[in-house]
This record gives structure tokens, sequence and C-alpha cells, in this order.
């Protein structure tokens, strides 16, 4: 049987009577793309704990605002002119900058590639160090206020009060230091990684000289040149990485001796808490096998292997160990048990030899149950409680809870676990200092945006600071609706359902479904707006019904849901939207002869998937960026879930597109970038190829100069062109 959550909100709140008279405003696509920011709901710009106190600070109209836990009303500590007084002329800020507190009295901020100090209690500005103008990818030490940053394949460090320091100098084309690697899959996001003193500053260095390079074609010169980039595809040679260690009093760099073969990804790196060791996750090319290994800092040297997992369709480690204060333990993140959770380790308890799971430094289980742990928010003072972030309860019969974020506090000694908040929604917190306090910054559906300070025992509210109004009260919009369908397996499927204002279920409506359908996204969340985008908002006000469906593969709903896409990626996923189709057209105001399908990168692939696999479903779709054939996709991405296409040949066979071009009978917009680094713009042309031989006529437009994705003013002209195109196809028109 069909279920529905019972949960339906009208976005623009309940008006007053004379509000009601008033002619409401539309939503206009410009408006939905270029004016997100005045649809937002309030908050507090900066706002953040200052340190060893109760007390917090933010920015209003370019003023420095302070407040505490009490009644007394927030208080302006300094202004933007009186910030401005102590700098140069050349230097003159045009807004308050983003700042970090050192102290309660002291913060830092960065202005035209200088680091600069405020200290309110005598009013002095002080110019800490000076960055290069040219320097990338800045990493800077919070107490010492060295900056790391890169020169273009070299890496060097900014000195506060002395001269920058370069710390490698055989950067050249197909060797990089200092950047992240690896793609930046498996939580790779930076890299350099300084340890807790600042004395030492960890690395990656990266060979990709045996990687095939690929060349983009960029118009803006005259002629075009090529910029070359290097990208390995799935089952070719991939890059090599090592990770060095750089002391920076003896200007000395080792590398830690890593063992495994030389395409291994080395991610997650971190430090114990005194600077004397580096932890990395091994992690086999294979996926399939991962170690947690010690190294020395001072030699390089394998100190021993504290744990190893191994699963035989994937692992995918997103999370470094923390480790705990004055003390030899830490925390490990795994998926062990089904679910994404935290274990209490200690790394004196393992025996040099490698420990299989739970292994011999195993101190307890921290977070169990059918829940999904998200982030770590922080430690108390005295590092015996864990704050984490993590879902609701997720059922297999009633998943919404996968929707929910909240925030919970975990006992290191016993594992006890206790939510903190209580209502429905996405929840985001900070914590001070002391671990007394959490600022919670959050959101629903039907809550537009609270931000509260919370008791970090209890949960209970000490404070509102923001509770927002519908920022989209007096416009045009209609109605978001949360749904439970049925997909493949018997599960249920979380979707979201957007209706036009005044929307009749005596009419009959088209319906376009928005699609992305890949691991490690998760369209629909209990959060304002339900996810969705105001593009999406205005498209409903157009006419149509937008459905969006998170399928199998999807995030936060555990390893065996994830798992399901194993080897065949876009397979269960088009079988799950397809599911979603049947949902649909069992609603007495769905028009389902009138069906029309968008998606990006993995929605490319699935929005062309959905009408080779089912065509006359619907007519028309739009694909954007998309992955036409998983052989041409990157390795780090693509064998994590399909093997490589040698071990996988009938899976890659099954899933590519372009053999299956003569299925085309609707109308299909493919778009594609032309510096798409990320979905090379082969995949568009071998599809295109491969219609023009057998005879199907798709519809192609290209972005010239733009990466992965079309951001910016050209958005406009993007959006512009999906909905046109849908409206001229299923016969809408404006």
């Amino acid at each position: 049987m069909l279920r529905r959550l019972s949960l339906l909100l009208p976005l623009a709140a309940v008006l007053s009577t004379a509000t009601a008279q008033e002619k409401l405003k539309e939503l206009t696509l410009k408006d939905a793309i270029t004016r997100v920011w005045d649809y937002l709901p309030e908050r507090l710009d900066g706002l953040q704990w200052i340190p060893g106190t109760k007390e917090y600070s933010y920015i209003k109209d370019d003023v420095l605002m302070r407040g505490s836990l009490g009644k007394m009303t927030d208080r302006s500590i300094l202004t933007l002119d009186k910030l401005n007084a102590g700098l140069p002329k050349e230097a003159v800020l045009k807004s308050f900058p983003d700042i970090t507190w050192d102290s309660a009295t002291r913060f830092h901020f960065s202005s035209n590639d200088q680091l600069h100090a405020y200290d309110l209690g005598n009013g002095i500005l002080t110019r800490i160090v000076d960055i290069d103008p040219k320097g990338e990818r800045l990493d800077e030490h919070p107490r010492t206020h060295n900056v790391a940053y890169t020169l273009g394949e070299d890496l060097y460090i900014a000195v506060a009060g002395g001269v920058p320091v370069r710390v490698t100098t055989d950067g050249t084309d197909g060797v990089v230091n200092g950047r992240s690697v690896h793609r930046e899959e498996y939580g790779i996001t930076k890299g350099t990684f300084w340890s807790p003193q600042g004395d030492r500053l960890a690395f990656y260095r990266m060979d990709e000289g045996m990687v095939t390079p690929y060349f983009l074609e960029d118009i803006s010169t005259k002629p075009s040149t090529f910029k070359k980039i290097r990208y390995p595809m799935a089952g070719q040679a991939s890059h090599h990485v090592t990770l060095g260690v750089f002391d920076l009093a003896a200007k000395k760099t080792v590398f830690l001796k890593t063992a495994g073969a030389a395409d291994d990804y080395l991610t997650n790196v971190s430090w114990s808490a005194d600077g004397k060791y580096v932890f990395i996750i091994h992690l086999n090319r294979a996926t399939d096998h991962q170690r947690l290994v010690q190294y020395d800092a001072a030699t390089g040297e394998p100190v021993k292997t504290l744990i190893e997992e191994e699963d035989k369709k994937w692992l995918e480690p997103l999370h470094p160990v923390t480790s705990l204060e004055n003390s030899t333990q830490f925390l490990y993140w795994s998926e062990r048990d089904g679910y994404r959770h935290l274990y209490l380790y200690d790394r004196n308890g393992g025996s040099p030899t490698a420990d299989r799971l739970p292994g011999k430094g195993f101190v307890r289980a921290l977070t169990p149950g059918e829940w999904i742990v998200k982030e770590i928010i922080g430690l108390d003072e005295k590092g015996t409680t864990v704050f984490v972030e993590g879902t609701g309860r997720i059922d297999a019969k009633d998943p919404k809870g996968a929707m929910d974020t909240h925030l919970y506090r975990v006992d290191l000694g016993t594992g006890r676990v206790t939510q903190l908040t209580k209502e429905p929604g996405t929840h985001h917190g900070q914590l001070n200092t002391g671990g007394t306090h959490l600022i919670d910054t959050w959101s629903s559906l039907t809550v537009p945006g609270r931000t509260e300070v919370i008791d970090a025992v209890s949960g209970k509210v000490m404070k509102t600071l923001v509770a927002a109004k519908d920022p989209l009260a007096g416009t045009a919009v209609g109605t978001i609706e949360f749904l439970q369908v049925p997909g493949e397996n018997g599960d249920l499927l979380n979707a979201r359902l957007i209706k036009p204002r005044g929307f009749d279920s005596r009419r009959k409506y088209p319906v376009l479904v928005y699609v992305y359908g890949g691991p490690h996204a998760q369209l629909v969340t209990n959060s304002f707006l339900g996810g969705a985008s105001l593009w999406m908002l205005h498209a409903a006000q157009r006419g149509y019904l937008v459905f969006t469906v998170d399928g199998h593969g999807s995030e936060d709903r555990g390893r065996a849901f994830e798992q399901a896409i194993h080897r065949q990626l876009g397979v269960t996923e088009v079988k799950d939207q397809l599911d979603g189709v049947a949902y649909l057209k069992g609603l007495p105001y769905v028009d389902g002869d009138r069906m029309a399908v968008h998606g990006w990168s993995f929605g490319g692939h699935m929005t062309t998937a959905l009408l080779l696999r089912a065509p006359g479903t619907f007519k028309a779709g739009v694909a954007g960026g998309a992955v036409m054939d998983w052989r041409m996709y990157e390795v780090m991405y693509t064998e994590r879930y399909m093997d490589t296409p040698q071990e996988n040949p009938d899976g890659y066979t099954l899933t590519e597109l372009p053999g299956k071009a003569d299925a085309l009978k609707d109308h299909l917009l493919l778009i594609h970038d032309t510096m798409d680094d990320t979905v090379l713009p082969e995949h568009a042309m071998t599809f295109l190829k491969a219609c023009v031989d057998k005879g199907v006529q798709p519809d192609f437009f290209v972005y010239p100069g733009h990466p992965h994705n079309v951001r910016g003013k050209d958005r406009l002209h993007l959006y512009t062109k999906v909905l046109d195109y849908i409206d001229a196809q299923l016969g809408t028109g404006r």
C-alpha cells in the first residue's frame, strides 16, 4: 500500500486578511536564479562562539556584535570604520571581514594578501603575515598564524614575522605538491595538514606523469588554446601519491614510508594530539580493504597498523580519526554494522601486527543503532563527551528519519547517547570551548529557520537568537509535500512533490521530474524548502508538478541501501525513478502523458538512461553534463562502485548509453560545458556520434568556457533554456 507523510506546507505563511487581499509577487526565473540570497531565511552572519566564554559574536550592518546567555541585549563592540582606521588606505575594507577569534579579546582576519590581528583591549591592529598575492590553497595554523600555500606546483609557508619558506622544489608538469589528491574522493578536500603545535606540516605529493593527458579547448584566446589536465579513466593508469612531513625548525622533509601499491589511496590524514604521530587510512585501489596506520612524524617509519577493514563491495573512508587530548585514545569511523558510527580505540591496545575488527585496541562502540553519524561537532573541555550531528532513526518501513539531522551528545566512558534536539528538521551545531552550550541553527519544511542556544546536557533552549519569518510570504508560490513511494527491493523511498499555487485536484497537471540518483547525494531533506531550489518553485508556477525521489545509492540510508547499486550504476536507480513515475500516474491529478525529466552530472546520466530504458515514459528530457559511459569516468569514483572494466565488462556494457542511442524515441536536449574537467566533453561527443551513426536526432547545446555545470550570470541562460525546452515539448507554453 502506498504511503504518504501527512506534511503539507503552504510556503507563503498564513497571511493576515489585509495581506491576503494584496496582489502576490511573482517569483520570476530571474529572481529564482540571481536573487537567491533575498529568499533565504534570516540568519546571523559570522555567528560563532568567543573562546573561553559563554558569549558569541556576529556581524550586523558592518558592526561586530557580542552577546551572552543572559537577558542582556547584544551590544556593538567594533564598527567597520574603527577597524579601517588601523589599515592603510589601499587596504581599506568595504565590508566587515570574516573573523576568527584567538582569545576572548583578540581576533584575526585576512585582507589584501595579509593576515591582521585586532586586540579589542587596546584597539591595536597588527599585521601578522604577508602572503604572496599569487598564492593559492591557503591553510593557516590557528595558533602560530603561519600560512601554507601553493605557487604553481610547489608548496610554501608564509611565516609570521619572518620570510617565506619554500617547502618543495620539484613541482613540474606531472608532479604537484600541497594540493588535494585522488580527485577529492574519500573525504579529501585539501593537500596540507598542520600538526596541532604548528611545528610540522604534512602535505601530499602527487606524481601524475603516468596519467594520460586530456585537453580542454579554451576559446578565450585567439586562436584557441588547449588546457592540459591529467584525467585517470576507469581501468587506466592512476596517479601515485606520497605524504611528506616538513619540520619548520629543521627546514627538512621526511616522507612517510607507506607500503602497498603505488596507486593505492592515502586518505583521511590526521595528527595525534601531541604532534608525534601521523595517521593515514590506506585504501587499496579495489576499495575492498583498508588499513589505519600510525606513523612516526620525525622518522616517517610506520609504528603499527591499528585497524583493518574489508568489504566485498566497497569501502569509502570519509573521516580522519580524532585523537583525544592527553590520551592515547581516538575516535574511529566505520560502517561495520551497516550504518556509519563512531568507535573508541586506544592505539596502545593493539599489537604491532595488523588487527582485524574490532581489533585489540578496541574500547567500545559509541553510537550503535539504525541511524547514521554525519559529523563530529566537537568535544567538551575534559574530553569525556563528544557531540555529533546525525540522522534520526532509519526504519525500513518508515525512513523519514533519514531526512532529519539532529544534535547528540555521546559519553565516551559509557557510550550513552543523548539526543539533544527534539524538533524534526535539519540541525547544525556549534559547541563552545567549555562544552557547556551549543548554538543550534536549524530549519524544517514548516520552520523557515531558527537559531537557538541550547544546554549541552539537557538540550533545553536557553535563548532564541533568530526566529526567521518565511522569506517567501507575499510571493506567489505553491506547496511542498513529502511523500514515501515504494521502490526496488520493497524499500520505501523518500520523495518531494511541489504543487503550483492554486492547485486544483480536479485538473490534470504535467510533471517535471528532477533527478540526481547517484551516491553521496540526498535531495529530499527536512529543511527549508525540503531541499528544493527556487527555480523548482518557479517551474511549479508554470503549471508543473515538480517531483524528486531519492532512490537506492543515495546518502544517509545505510550501507545495504547504498550498495544495492554495486557493479551496475544507473540500473537500479532507473527502476526506482520509474517506480516514482508509477506512483505519480496513480494520482488522479497527474497527466501521465505529459512528463519530463531533468538532471545534471549523474542526473544527466539518469535523464538519458530513463529515456533509453523506458521510451515513451517521458515526452522530453534535458541532460546536463551527463556521464554516458563509465569507462570514460574517473578511476576513484567509478571503480569503487563498478570495479574496473576488465573485472566487470558486463556491467560496463549494461550501463553505457551510446550503444543504446537507437532506443531514443523522445525529445532529448543534451547540454555540456567545454571546460568540464569532471565529466569530460568526450562523453557528449561519443553519444552524439552514436546518434549520427544510428540516424537519431537529439538536440545539443554547449556552454563555452564553463567547467562542470553552469554558474554565475550564465545560470539564468541555462535554466531559461531548460524550462523553455520542456515547455515546448510538453506543450505547456507560458
